[in-house]
C-alpha cells in the first residue's frame, strides 16, 4: 500500500499547477515538477542543469541571502515576490514560499513557486481602469474581490457589456457576445444549470457562483469558476453585476485523477482507514466493510474505538508513542468484527502531516492474516507429529533394510532384464540379466536412459511419463541378434487412501523371446505353406465341380426322361450336391484366405495401395457387395452419412475388406431388426460404425474379439462361424492405417463396431506449379504397378478367328481344368508342363495369350515372364499369372498384364482373357493430365517404355475432350485439377467412362 501512496504522491507532485522545487541551501536544484519548468519556459532536464545565478537576476542577490538567513532562523520563509529569468530572456514575476526540511542528514529547501504574471497584469489593468473610469468605490471593491482572469459586467437583466477579456478568450465578436450571445460559448450541458443559479443570485441579491465549461478560440472546452458580485444602488437595488471567470481546468483534472485513485483504494481487498488524531474516521473503503461488517455510512465521523475492539501485541500507549515518534508502525493486531468473530490482521500505520508539518491524520491499512495464523498453528502441530513419526519410521526402517536386501537379491537373480529410472530419467537400478541381454557394462548405466545404445527403449519410457497410468509393450533388439519383449510402466509411491499418488520413476522389464519368435515364425510359415498347398486341390475341386455342373445342366439332364419321378429326384439331388461342393469349397477358400492374410500381415508382406478415398463411396461399394445378405436374412440396412465429409487416406480394397467383414458379422449375428452404417467426422479422422440389433457380446468377451483364432460365446452350444481371424485382420488393417478399431456392446441389445481412419491432408495450391518436383518426386515404379493392377478394359468380344492360349502349369489337373474351361469358350488350348517347356513352345509357335503359374520346377513363372518380356519377339504377348501365391508387385514390375490368384474365378478369368485378346497386343490406353510439362513428359516416357499407349492433356477442358474421344482404360490426373474442378466426378457421369480407373497424382 505504501508504494501505491508513494505513486499517488508523485502523481500529485507532477500534476500540481503550482511550481514545486526541492533544492540545496546553495540553490542547487534537486527535483522540480513540470509547472516549475513551465514558468521558466524550459523542460525539466534543461531546468535541472541551471544554477541559481542563471535563474535569478543579480539585483535579488542580497534579498536572497537575507531570505536564506531567515530560513535558517525560523525554518520557513515567504511569501516572497521576485523575478525569474525566462528562457527567451524576459523576466517572470513569481511568488515564493518555502520551508526547511531534513533528508538523509542534509538540510534542504522545499519551495512552492507561483507565476503571478497574470496578477501583476491584472493589477496594472485595474489601476489603468481606475484612472480612466473613475468609478465608485463599491465597483472598485467588487472588481478586487473577483479573480481577474476573464472580467465581465452585466445589467440586472443579465445583459453583459465590457466583454473584452471574454471576447479575447472565446474568439466571439462583440456583436456575437452581447445581448446574451455570450451563452453560445458555454457548454450546452451547463447552460440550464447556469441560468438556474443566476436566477437565485438575482432573487437573493447574493454572490453568483457557478462552474461551467467555456469554449476557447481553438474550439476546446475548459472548466472555469465564475463569480459575480452585485453592485447595489443607494436604494438597495442592484445597479449592475461585476464578475470574473477563473480557469480551474487543471484543478478539475487533478480532482478527477484523485477520484480515480480513491476508487482504486476503495476496491482494494485490504481494509484502508483514515482517521484524524482524535481517532474520528474520515475514510473507510469497501475492503474495510467486507472485513469488519460495518458500512461506510455507519462509521463516517465516528470514533473507531467506539465499535471496533482491538488487542495490540504490547500496550496501546507504547504503540502510539512509537508511531508518533517514527511516523509509522506495523504489527499484528487482533480485531473483533461486527458479528463477534475474532480475526488477526497485519496492521500498517502511516502518519499524515499538514502543510505546517503538524500531525493531522493516520492512514491505517489492515490485511487479514487469520487463515495464515491458523495454518502456522496447524503447521507447528504437524511438525511435532512429524518428529514423532520420523522417530517411529526410523525404527521401522531399520527393520525393513533386511527385507530390502532380500528383495534386491531376488531382482538381481531374475532371468528377465530389469531397468529402473527416476522421474528425471537417471538410471537408479538394473540387474545382471539386463547387462547380459545388451552386452553392456555397469559403467555404461551410470547416466540418463537416453544415453543407452538401445533402439526403442527411450520412446517406451517416455510413453510411461506421458501416460503414467498405463502399461506399454514393444519389441527391442538384444545383443547377438536376439529379440526381447519389453514392458514398461510408471512406478507410484504407495500412499494412504486420502493422499494423491506420487510418481517417482519408470520400470522396464525385458524378456528374451527369441525362441518364441522363432516358433511363431515356424508356425506362420507352416500355416502359409499348408494354406498355399490347399489352394491347388481347391482350384481343381471348384473348377471341375463347376464344369460337371455345367455339363450336366447343358448336355446330360436335358436328354433324360422328365417323366421318371425317381430320376428327377436323383437329378435334383445331384445338382444340390454339386452346389454344396462349390459352396463348401468357396467357404474353405475364404478361410484359407483369412489365414494367409493374417500370416502375410504378421510377416510384413502385404502390398498396400494408399490413396485418397471418399468415405461415402467406400460405404456404397461395401453395401452393394453385401446387399444380398440383407435380402436373404430379411434385415433392414440403414445408412447415416454426415454431409461434407473429408477424404481419407487408405488402401481401398483393404478398407472394403474391413467394412464387408463388419457388415457380414452384423448380419450373421442379427436374427431380426436392422443394421445401421453410420459415417461421421471426428477430431482425429472419419469414424465409420456398424450398429446391429443382434445378440450382443458380454463385457468379459469384448476385449477378446480382436484376438487371433478366438471365438466368443459357448463353443459347445454355439458352433463357431469361421476361423476367428476376421476381426484380427480388420484390426491389423486399421492399425496399419494409423487408426483404431473398437467394439461397444450390451447382451441382448446389439453391438457397435467402430473404426477411425485419418483424413487425407494435402498442401494448399499456391504459386506457379511449374516449380513443383517432377521426376524426382514421382514413385514411377509404384505408379506403373498400380496401372497394371487396376487397368479396366472392355468386355471380351467374340473372336472371329480362334485364338490360341498357352497354359503353363506343372499340375496336370489344373492344366486339364483350364483346357476344358477355355475350349468351352472356343479357344485353342496348348499346354506346357513347366517354364522351360513353355519358352520352347512359344519360340516355336507363337500363342495369342499365356496363362502362367509361378511355382514350377527348374524355372519359376516370374523368370519365364521376365525372359518373354525382355525379348522383342515375345514382349507384346499378353501374360496372365495364375498362382497360389500373391506377389503382384513383382509380377507387374516384370511387365505382366494381369495377376489372378487360385482358386480360379472362372468368370473373371474369361473376362480378362477376352479383354486382352480384344486388344491384340499387351498394351493399354492411359490419359495423363498435368499442368507441368516436365511431369507430363516424365510419366509418358516411363509408361511408353512399359508398353502403354499414352494420351496427354494439360488442362481440365482438354482432359474431358480427349477422354470422350479416346475412351482410355486409365486416367492419371494431377490432384490440383481434381480438387479445383471436381473433374473425377464429372468424368464418371459420362457414358462409357463409368468404369475407368483413376489415379490422383500429388506431391506426397
Amino acid at each position: 500500500m505504501s508504494s501505491q501512496l508513494d505513486e499517488y504522491s508523485r502523481q500529485l507532485f507532477e500534476q500540481c499547477p503550482v511550481g514545486l522545487v526541492l533544492c540545496r541551501m546553495d540553490g542547487t536544484l534537486i527535483d522540480i515538477n513540470p509547472a516549475y519548468a513551465a514558468i521558466l519556459g524550459r523542460t525539466i532536464p534543461e531546468t535541472l542543469s541551471l544554477s541559481h545565478q542563471q535563474l535569478t537576476p543579480e539585483k535579488y542577490a542580497r534579498a536572497d541571502q537575507a531570505l536564506v538567513e531567515t530560513l535558517i532562523q525560523t525554518g520557513r520563509y515567504g511569501p516572497y515576490e521576485k523575478e525569474y529569468i525566462h528562457k527567451d530572456g524576459h523576466l517572470v514575476p513569481i511568488r515564493l514560499s518555502g520551508q526547511l526540511i531534513e533528508k538523509d542528514g542534509e538540510c534542504l529547501i522545499w519551495s512552492s513557486v507561483e507565476d503571478i504574471s497574470d496578477l501583476r497584469r491584472a493589477q496594472h489593468e485595474r489601476l489603468h481602469t481606475e484612472q480612466i473610469l473613475k468609478q465608485s468605490e463599491a465597483r472598485y471593491r467588487s472588481l478586487v474581490t473577483a479573480t481577474t482572469q476573464i472580467v465581465w459586467v452585466s445589467t440586472p437583466a443579465g445583459i453583459c457589456f465590457e466583454l473584452a477579456s471574454w471576447i479575447a478568450y472565446t474568439g466571439q465578436s462583440l456583436a456575437e457576445a452581447e445581448n446574451g450571445g455570450w451563452i453560445d460559448a458555454v457548454h450546452p450541458d451547463d447552460r440550464d444549470r447556469t441560468a438556474l443559479v443566476w436566477g437565485e443570485a438575482v432573487a437573493n441579491r447574493s454572490l453568483y457562483e457557478v462552474e461551467y465549461r467555456i469554449r476557447g478560440q481553438d474550439g476546446s472546452y475548459r472548466h472555469f469558476f465564475v463569480c459575480g458580485a452585485p453592485v447595489l444602488a443607494a436604494d438597495g437595488s442592484i445597479r449592475e453585476w461585476v464578475g470574473t471567470c477563473t480557469d480551474i481546468h487543471e484543478r478539475k483534472l487533478a480532482e478527477a485523477e484523485n477520484q480515480r485513485l480513491m476508487e482504486m483504494l476503495n476496491h482494494s481487498s485490504d481494509a484502508i482507514i483514515v482517521r484524524d488524531m482524535s481517532n474520528k474516521i474520515s475514510y473507510w473503503n469497501q475492503g474495510a466493510e467486507t472485513l469488519y461488517g460495518w458500512t461506510r455510512e455507519f462509521v463516517k465521523d465516528q470514533y473507531i474505538h467506539t465499535f471496533l475492539k482491538k488487542t495490540f501485541p504490547k500496550p496501546k500507549e507504547a504503540v502510539m508513542a512509537e508511531f508518533l515518534q517514527q511516523g509509522s508502525w506495523e504489527g499484528e493486531v487482533e480485531h473483533i468484527t461486527r458479528n463477534g468473530r475474532t480475526i488477526t490482521v497485519q496492521s500498517r500505520w502511516t502518519l499524515q502531516r499538514d502543510l505546517s508539518g503538524q500531525p493531522c491524520a493516520m492512514l491505517e491499512i489492515n490485511t487479514d492474516i487469520t487463515a495464515r495464523k491458523q495454518a502456522e498453528i496447524a503447521l507447528r502441530q504437524l511438525n511435532q507429529e512429524l518428529e514423532a513419526r520420523v522417530a517411529e519410521r526410523t525404527s521401522a526402517l531399520q527393520n525393513t533394510l533386511a527385507e530390502a536386501q532380500g528383495l534386491n537379491a531376488i531382482l538381481d537373480n531374475l532371468a528377465d532384464g530389469l531397468l529402473v529410472a527416476d522421474i528425471a530419467g537417471l538410471i537408479t537400478h538394473f540387474n545382471p540379466a539386463f547387462l547380459a541381454m545388451h552386452g553392456l557394462t555397469a559403467t555404461a548405466l551410470k547416466g540418463h536412459y537416453r544415453e543407452l545404445p538401445i533402439s526403442g527403449l527411450a520412446d517406451l519410457i517416455e510413453r510411461t511419463k506421458s501416460h503414467p497410468g498405463e502399461v506399454f509393450a514393444a519389441e527391442v533388439a538384444l545383443a547377438k541378434e536376439r529379440i526381447g519383449h519389453a514392458v514398461a510402466t510408471a512406478i507410484f509411491k504407495k500412499t494412504a487412501a486420502n493422499e494423491p499418488t506420487v510418481c517417482f520413476g519408470s520400470a522396464l522389464l525385458i524378456r528374451d523371446v527369441t525362441a518364441e519368435k522363432e516358433i511363431d515364425k515356424m508356425k506362420t510359415d507352416f500355416i502359409s505353406t499348408v494354406s498355399h498347398e490347399l489352394r491347388t486341390p481347391l482350384t481343381s475341386v471348384l473348377g471341375f465341380a463347376s464344369i460337371i455342373k455345367e455339363k450336366l445342366e447343358t448336355d446330360v439332364f436335358p436328354i433324360l426322361s422328365t417323366e421318371d419321378r425317381k430320376l428327377q429326384k436323383t437329378i435334383k439331388r445331384v445338382g444340390d450336391n454339386l452346389n454344396i461342393i462349390v459352396l463348401e469349397a468357396e467357404r474353405l477358400t475364404s478361410l484359407i484366405n483369412d489365414v494367409l492374410d493374417i500370416a502375410k500381415m504378421e510377416a510384413g508382406k502385404v502390398e498396400w495401395q494408399m490413396q485418397p478415398l471418399d468415405p461415402s463411396e467406400l460405404l456404397d461399394w461395401a453395401t452393394k457387395s453385401t446387399a444380398g445378405l440383407f435380402e436373404t436374412n430379411g434385415l433392414q440396412l440403414v445408412r447415416e452419412i454426415e454431409l461434407g465429409l473429408p477424404q481419407i487416406i487408405g488402401d481401398r480394397n483393404r478398407l472394403l475388406q474391413v467394412l464387408i467383414n463388419l457388415i457380414s458379422n452384423a448380419v450373421k449375428f442379427t436374427e431380426s431388426g436392422s443394421v445401421i452404417c453410420r459415417v461421421k467426422q471426428e477430431n482425429d479422422g472419419v469414424c465409420i460404425s456398424i450398429i446391429d440389433t443382434g445378440v450382443g457380446i458380454v463385457p468379459e468377451d469384448q476385449p477378446k474379439v480382436f484376438e487371433k483364432f478366438r471365438q466368443v460365446g459357448d463353443t459347445l452350444t454355439d458352433k463357431p462361424k469361421g476361423t476367428g481371424l476376421g476381426l484380427p485382420i480388420c484390426k491389423q488393417i486399421i492399425d496399419h492405417h494409423g487408426g483404431r478399431i473398437w467394439v461397444e456392446s450390451e447382451p441382448g441389445k446389439g453391438s457397435t463396431f467402430s473404426f477411425i481412419v485419418p483424413t487425407y491432408v494435402s498442401d494448399a495450391y499456391s504459386g506457379d506449379q511449374s516449380y513443383r518436383k517432377t521426376s524426382t518426386s514421382l514413385n514411377l515404379n509404384a505408379l506403373v504397378k498400380q496401372l497394371k493392377e487396376h487397368v479396366i478394359t472392355t468386355n471380351a468380344v467374340q473372336n472371329e478367328n480362334r485364338k490360341t492360349i498357352l497354359v503353363v502349369d506343372d499340375d496336370v489337373n489344373i492344366r486339364e481344368l483350364l483346357r476344358q474351361q477355355l475350349e468351352n469358350e472356343g479357344y485353342n488350348v496348348r499346354e506346357a508342363k513347366d517354364g522351360v517347356d513353355a519358352i520352347h513352345q512359344i519360340k516355336t509357335v507363337r500363342p495369342d495369350l499365356i496363362l502362367l503359374d509361378v511355382m514350377m520346377p527348374q524355372i519359376n513363372g516370374f523368370d519365364v515372364a521376365a525372359v518373354l518380356k525382355n525379348d522383342p519377339q515375345t514382349a507384346d504377348i499378353p501374360i496372365i499369372i495364375l498362382s497360389i501365391i500373391e506377389n503382384k508387385e513383382r509380377g507387374y514390375h516384370i511387365g505382366i498384364d494381369r495377376y489372378l490368384t487360385k482358386p480360379i474365378n472362372t468368370e473373371k478369368l474369361l473376362n480378362e482373357i477376352g479383354s486382352l485378346l480384344s486388344q491384340g497386343t499387351s498394351s493399354k490406353k492411359v490419359l495423363v493430365v498435368d499442368k507441368n510439362a516436365s511431369t507430363l513428359k516424365t510419366i509418358s516416357d516411363v509408361l511408353q517404355t512399359q508398353g502403354y499407349s499414352v494420351i496427354e492433356a494439360s488442362n481440365p477442358q482438354e482432359c474431358i475432350h480427349k477422354a470422350l474421344s479416346a475412351k482410355p482404360d486409365m486416367i492419371i490426373i494431377d490432384s490440383i485439377f481434381s480438387q479445383e474442378t471436381d473433374l473425377v466426378k464429372a468424368l464418371r457421369f459420362e457414358k462409357e467412362l463409368e468404369n475407368v480407373f483413376f489415379i490422383i497424382l500429388s506431391d506426397h
